[in-house]
């Protein structure tokens, strides 16, 4: 009886297992048939109420219902992406006729392998395509390391894959025009196309560090015979290594390139960024990421603003305490270490770092390590506790102090320039103090200043350069000044050769300053710290240093920065404050005036957004809702001939198989398992241990 019910279990149980797999397949393929639906969901746009309003007041034709589908649109109310007030929108056109025109925020569609900033001269043929399996680079320099780095530093570049894959949901818009700016080539097609491997730098001269006059120029060349790069110096090889890896792209893991010829050179040499890390801390790795950047579109010199009224994070060997008490954190410093790290990053890109180290103003944070240096400030009751003004122009230790400081900074920045500020001075302490008051009084009787804080700035400005032009004989270059455009307003003596920074005023303020005979820097309207809602870099791209209206001495005008003051930035979100929209900026000063159509630029700047992303910087958006497919293709292998487009498995596809595995596996070994108890339940049968089960089933 025991083993008639322990069979009968077993029984039982197999039935129970044949249920269970029954009902796992069910439960698989119901999730096979929802995912389905939701992939097919995917491709459909749905259309709001205000959009079918749209469609049968303003394209449904009702006298022609009875005709083709395809009728029933105007070929005139094609939809397309066009920049329109603050924002990029989907505009449809004949709806702008409506009480409430229908617009959708969109990005436009990429570009494809379209460098940023645009060169000077391109052309470039969709016919004659090359594949790229290996790529070996011969130079006529041998002793370059700038060049053999840049080398190593594109290669990896170059070798990383980021699949195009065609896709935009806007192609499933049904009758409208939207197409990507190339068609998707067969694999067969590829696969025919002819392969180059030579890379061929030719370089003239190897400079070891950039420069104001540095030549950026260069050529670069595609055909079937290999790539070649020209370039009077180093620094243009490096700017046509970053075009080059903007020209190549990646369709079914393979490389390819158009065959292309550019000449191309900077307009101003003068581009630059400014990076404000005394207001918040930049973090190593986020000056890094400035810098990469950089390099991408072609800017030039990294404006430092290292110490303000905030915090003093510069590490100074002759006076430890600036930053040893005036840093906001004793980790919140640049080491000497660090400092040479982020110069030597910059030099190997063609990057200039120039530091600011403002004064007299702005320099609060000198007085945590060192109160003697600034001016104490009072009111009709006395001193002010804890006012603390200027630098103190009336005594002599203030200019002793300065000489050794600015005699260490010249010996670690390697650049001609310092800036030195000399920007929104508070004079009104300088008038309170009756020691800073009667030098004043003195000053005032030997200069042509009308105001007496005036002339003693002008005092302390012209004796602060002459001590640092003092200290610099042993340099090379010697020493050159940049300083912010109320020094100019204010009619201070500045030298001959100094360069003007105008960060407030009208494109007449640039034209005054070159008529004086200086060098002009413009800022004014390349704040990109003041957030603003909506797509802003069209703002950006049109602003220009010298217009065609500029009536001024258009030689004077070095360029320009985009600045980042991070009052209220972050380490964290710097990066993504200012690029991609600092791109704006980067081809307004590198390409050619002419460029202002921003229909135009706006696909090549979301192609470059994408490639900074690719590439691993945390850049943020530019011109609304859209995306970038950033992933790339692990260790692609492109010396295969043989090689098939590659197969992407979803990871629910993979998770369905696993389960669809397990679940033969548990079936074979259950019907191995039915199958030796049948038997051996047989084998009883025949032996006659079964002999019983009518009586036991009768009672």
């Amino acid at each position: 009886m025991k083993k008639f019910r322990a069979h009968s279990l077993f029984i039982y149980v197999c039935y129970i297992s044949v249920a269970a797999e029954e009902n796992l397949q069910k439960q698989m393929q119901d999730k096979l048939d929802k995912e389905y639906k939701m992939q097919r969901q995917k491709k459909v746009i749905r259309v709001d109420k205000v959009m079918q309003k749209h469609i049968f007041q303003n394209v449904r034709n009702p006298l022609d219902e009875k005709k083709n589908e395809k009728h029933f649109f105007r070929n005139d109310d094609k939809p397309n992406i066009k920049w329109f007030d603050t924002k990029f929108n989907i505009n449809f056109p004949t709806s702008n006729h409506l009480h409430q025109p229908f617009h959708i925020r969109r990005a436009p569609i990429p570009s494809i392998g379209v460098p940023w900033p645009k060169p000077q001269k391109i052309r470039s043929s969709s016919d004659s395509l090359y594949r790229i399996k290996t790529l070996s680079a011969k130079t006529n320099l041998t002793k370059c390391d700038l060049l053999s780095k840049a080398v190593k530093r594109y290669r990896d570049i170059f070798f990383t894959c980021h699949n195009e894959h065609f896709i935009n949901n806007l192609l499933n818009v049904h009758n409208a025009n939207f197409t990507f700016p190339i068609q998707k080539p067969s694999l067969e097609y590829l696969m025919s196309q002819p392969d180059i491997s030579r890379l061929y730098l030719l370089v003239m001269t190897c400079p070891s560090y950039p420069t104001i006059s540095s030549d950026e120029s260069y050529t670069l060349k595609s055909s079937s015979k290999g790539i070649q790069i020209k370039a009077n110096e180093v620094w243009g090889a490096i700017r046509g290594l970053e075009t080059l890896s903007q020209l190549i792209i990646c369709i079914n893991n393979i490389l390819i390139i158009k065959r292309t010829e550019i000449t191309d050179y900077p307009r101003f040499p003068h581009r630059g960024i400014l990076i404000d890390s005394a207001r918040h801390f930049m973090s190593k790795t986020t000056m890094y990421q400035m810098l990469s950047a950089m390099e991408m579109n072609k800017m030039n010199v990294l404006h430092w603003h290292l110490t303000d009224d905030q915090s003093f994070p510069f590490e100074s060997q002759t006076f430890p305490d600036l930053s040893g008490k005036g840093s906001y954190h004793p980790s919140l410093r640049y080491t000497p270490e660090d400092v040479r790290d982020i110069i030597e990053f910059a030099r190997v890109r063609g990057i200039r770092i120039i530091p600011e180290f403002d004064v007299p103003g702005h320099s609060f944070s000198w007085g945590y390590g060192h109160p003697e240096l600034l001016t104490q400030c009072f009111d009709n009751r006395g001193p002010i506790s804890g006012h603390f003004g200027p630098m103190n122009p009336a005594k002599n230790n203030t200019y002793t102090f300065l000489s050794k400081f600015f005699k260490e900074i010249l010996k670690v920045f390697k650049d001609q320039y310092i800036h030195l500020g000399n920007d929104e001075v508070p004079l009104a302490c300088w008038n309170s103090n009756q020691e800073v008051r009667q030098f004043m009084s003195k000053i005032n009787h030997i200069s042509n200043f009308k105001n007496e804080g005036t002339a003693a700035w002008n005092f302390f400005t012209e004796r602060l350069i002459q001590s640092i032009k003092n200290v610099s004989t042993q340099r090379e270059n010697g020493a050159k000044f940049i300083l912010w455009h109320e020094a100019f307003q204010s009619n201070l003596n500045i030298p001959g050769d100094a360069i003007v920074q105008v960060w407030l005023g009208p494109q007449s303020l640039v034209e005054e300053v070159t008529r004086r005979g200086y060098h002009a820097i413009v800022s004014s309207c390349w704040y990109i710290n003041m957030i603003k809602y909506g797509v802003v870099w069209p703002e950006y791209y049109l602003c220009d240093p010298v217009s065609y209206s500029f009536r001024g001495d258009k030689s004077l005008v070095l360029g320009g920065e985009a600045c980042l003051w991070s009052e209220f930035i972050t380490s964290e979100t710097a990066v993504g404050v200012l690029w991609p929209k600092a791109s704006a900026v980067a081809e307004r000063l590198w390409s050619d005036q002419s460029l202002r159509d921003v229909n135009e630029a706006a696909p090549r700047l979301e192609e470059q957004r994408c490639r900074m992303l690719r590439r691993g910087l945390p850049v943020g958006d530019v011109s609304g809702p859209g995306f970038c497919n950033v992933k790339a293709t692990a260790n692609p292998t492109f010396h295969n001939d043989n090689m098939k487009g590659q197969k992407h498995k979803s990871r629910s596809s993979a998770n369905i198989q696993s389960v669809y595995y397990v679940s033969a596996c548990l079936l074979l070994v259950g019907m191995f398992l039915f199958t030796f108890f049948l038997q051996k339940f047989k084998t009883k049968m025949k032996s006659g241990c079964f002999d019983t089960l009518p009586r036991l089933m009768s009672r």
